[in-house]
């Protein structure tokens, strides 16, 4: 098929032209202006969606791929001249096509043409039967004799009637032909001033600049942010890799985390960005989506924050050595990078994630309801509040399983796997007397020290020689016992009064635990039932909270 270049004979003013190969040769700016979304006449008087600029560019692999695969950074405003070319049958369909619809768009300017001059002293005078629209998409006038419109501009309809699914209207003083697709009724001309006065107060002038702004700030931040990642990724951790020497795997790991996956990730986030930016209209740009394709992505940056303070360690470790200094000096001023530690850069991602909800909710004020960029907007702003909310949770869960590694390292004498492997949060600690049977003999009771955990229960005693200290006696996993609340008096099992007591049985071992008051045998109880499903602390969080550890 010959390319978008080819001379085109001059059409007649009867006649229109719907080739695709045609409206982009003779309209180089279409792709800077909305969309353009016709209906023509199909077969047995159905209508069919004719979307040329959508079909252009999504109708064939070979065009999509060259969109992926195109180096050079396009805006909406230069057009995408592909030269493949195609079979001889799809020309003779895009004929087909054009001629049925100029058929039908001649009939219909015949069958109007008597009463076109009433329409236009109509403009002045609007009647209470003239039908009132408001423009869904934007439309392009390619002919003289069509009516351009943005979207949210309200219409006028004069002629209704047509049934080719074009309309007669004007609007913005400007009157002509306009596809029915693109708008939707609203009231009669009684309410038409309210009407048209409530849409301009949703998208005026200001609120589209704020927009705009918005939008700009957005952009500028995030390939500032991606020029970053890049300086990092290529000026720092490259190098540290090729010096076996100085940094060992772990050591790297230790400093940069998974920032090499977070540069991947905002990479791909900046192309759809940058496919999606309207440099002519600025507040048109939908962003939404480009956040919602790749919300499953910034889950990652729970690592990241995480290791955070093992990288901030490693590096005040590495600081007190010059060749590590000089080191990364270097490497900074080999990419030309301001006066700032790498500690300091390696700061960036955490700020830029809490910053994206605050931008994200100043563009969607500047959203108004119209806008088809709001619903993914919502959506994306709800996914970054939640990565945020995500990352503090992996933080506190990191902070208890420190707590519990210090809490072991307590424990004298302490026997088995570590408390870690299996849980992640100390529910509750105090001062109880325990009875202890094994197969129907008692082997022990004495006032002890019970460590609750969401998986296990540790008994310990008092160091009386030590305060920091404790003596490790035992530990069992709730998974393997049941909780009976008893009742004040002679226990069966043990054969004792008892007071404040709960009873924990497992197949062939019972625990008596007898409370101080009955407050704290329901705190007890309450806590042992509440105990939330197995959720063992995954091997990056543990690796975080020993690493933190060890370089405190």
């Amino acid at each position: 098929m010959a390319t978008c270049s080819h001379s085109t004979p001059a059409p007649s003013a009867s006649e229109r032209i719907f080739s695709v190969r045609q409206i982009l040769s003779q309209n180089q700016d279409l792709l800077d202006r909305g969309r353009l979304s016709m209906r023509r006449p199909g077969a047995r008087g159905r209508e069919e969606s004719y979307h040329p600029i959508q079909q252009y560019f999504s109708s064939s692999a070979s065009s999509h791929q060259f969109l992926r695969s195109n180096p050079q950074k396009r805006s909406r405003s230069q057009p995408n001249n592909n030269t493949n070319n195609t079979n001889a049958s799809q020309e003779s369909e895009e004929e087909q096509d054009g001629s049925s619809w100029n058929s039908a768009c001649r009939s219909s300017l015949h069958s109007t043409s008597s009463s076109s001059g009433s329409r236009s002293s109509a403009i002045g005078a609007i009647d209470s039967s003239m039908q009132l629209a408001e423009a869904l998409f934007d439309h392009i006038a390619l002919m003289s004799d069509e009516l351009p419109f943005a979207t949210g501009d309200i219409i006028y309809v004069l002629d209704s009637c047509s049934q080719s699914a074009l309309w007669y209207g004007s609007c913005n003083g400007n009157e002509g032909w306009f596809p029915s697709s693109h708008c939707k009724m609203l009231t009669q001309s009684a309410n038409s001033q309210s009407t048209q006065s409530n849409r301009e107060e949703i998208f005026t002038a200001e609120i589209r600049k704020r927009r705009a702004n918005v939008v700009e700030e957005l952009m500028r931040s995030e390939r500032d942010y991606v020029r970053l990642l890049e300086d990092i990724v290529q000026g720092f951790l490259e190098q540290t890799r090729r010096r076996t020497d100085l940094f060992t795997p772990q050591r790297i790991r230790n400093i940069f985390g998974n920032i090499q996956s977070i540069y991947v990730i905002h990479s791909k986030l900046l192309r759809d960005l940058e496919m999606a930016y309207d440099q002519i209209q600025p507040e048109m740009t939908n962003v939404g989506a480009a956040f919602l394709r790749n919300k499953h992505s910034f889950n990652i940056y729970t690592d990241y924050c995480n290791n955070r303070s093992v990288s901030v360690a490693e590096l005040n470790s590495l600081s007190r050595q010059p060749i590590y200094t000089q080191f990364f000096e270097a490497c900074r001023l080999l990419r030309g990078l301001p006066n700032l530690s790498l500690e300091g850069f390696l700061l960036t991602p955490i700020q830029r994630l809490c910053r994206y909800p605050l931008q994200l909710s100043e563009l969607l004020k500047a959203t108004p309801s119209s806008h088809e960029d709001l619903m993914p907007l919502e959506a994306s702003e709800k996914t970054m509040r939640s990565v945020a909310t995500l990352v503090n949770e992996t933080k506190r869960r990191v902070e208890n399983l420190q707590d519990i590694i210090r809490l072991q390292k307590r424990m004298q004498g302490f026997k088995g796997p570590d408390v870690v492997e299996n849980n992640s949060t100390l529910l509750r600690t105090g001062d109880v007397y325990c009875r202890v049977m094994t197969d129907g003999q008692v082997q022990w009771g004495k006032q002890v020290l019970l460590f609750l955990f969401d998986q296990s229960i540790v008994i310990c005693k008092k160091d009386v020689l030590r305060d920091d200290r404790f003596i490790f006696k035992d530990r069992l996993s709730l998974d393997l016992f049941s909780i009976v609340d008893v009742k004040d008096g002679k226990e069966s099992n043990f054969n004792v009064n008892v007071k404040h007591s709960l009873l924990l049985t497992g197949q062939d071992r019972l625990y008596l635990i007898s409370c101080g008051n009955k407050k704290s045998k329901q705190c007890w109880l309450t806590a042992l039932r509440s105990r939330s499903a197995q959720n063992p602390a995954t091997a990056e969080e543990r690796r975080l909270a020993m690493a933190t550890l060890t370089s405190a």
